[in-house]
């Protein structure tokens, strides 16, 4: 799957490379980081017809999808991974590509994204990524997933109400957040029996993020 010509690649590359050393992430060989420029060359393209993400500029992707996803690397359990709401793929995408050894299942209930998802899967040769085309409550899994990952998806109130049946003893919650987080958990009542806690992210490119972690 060859970008097309008319994607900024050197210059996408550069801005993975700077943003990848700048977060001091797990090494990225150089391999993976041109599925995750061919997964974004596509995002690119089909968002042309499509509008799978706001965000139009292709560099800008680069932070604003990339960096910003990989930005849980660090704090994501081994084990299968269920990305909820994932929309063009994020964090999901990103990640599997960077973990190529774990099982991530795709949870997108809309469906020119899991088409979009389904083709990037295929293209990229991503085979432990599942597409499973259903609203979030709908998805029943055989067992729990390791870790439940999120990024702009729904109030974190919301968010556990849509994946209470998805979390385990053993569940990581993962949720991508802006700064006002703070004020999601103030008023999530649930949260006071729950294991939350927030951790400042720098992405470059980005105001300051954070991640939402809890644990039933």
């Amino acid at each position: 799957m060859a970008p097309s010509p008319s994607f900024p690649l050197d210059q996408a590359r550069q801005i993975l490379d700077a943003g990848l050393e700048a977060m001091a992430l797990e090494p990225i060989c150089a391999d993976r980081r041109s599925l995750l420029l061919h997964y974004l060359a596509q995002l690119a393209q089909w968002n042309r017809v499509h509008n799978l993400t706001a965000v139009r500029d292709p560099l800008a992707m680069v932070s604003h999808h990339l960096l910003d996803s990989l930005s849980l690397l660090p704090w994501l359990p081994g084990g299968e991974v269920c990305d909820i709401g994932s929309g063009a793929g994020l964090p999901g995408i990103p990640l599997a590509i960077c973990r190529p050894d774990q099982t991530f299942t795709l949870v997108e209930p809309t469906g020119k994204r899991a088409a979009f998802l389904r083709s990037v899967v295929a293209g990229l040769g991503l085979a432990r990524v599942h597409i499973i085309q259903s609203r979030s409550e709908a998805y029943q899994p055989a067992a729990y997933p390791a870790a439940v990952v999120s990024r702009a998806v729904a109030s974190l109130a919301e968010l556990d109400l849509m994946t209470r049946h998805l979390q385990g003893p053993a569940t990581l919650c993962l949720a991508l957040k802006g700064p006002r987080a703070g004020d999601e958990i103030a008023a999530w009542p649930r949260a006071a029996g729950l294991q939350v806690t927030m951790h400042s992210l720098q992405v470059p490119g980005l105001p300051p993020r954070v991640l939402v972690r809890w644990q039933a």
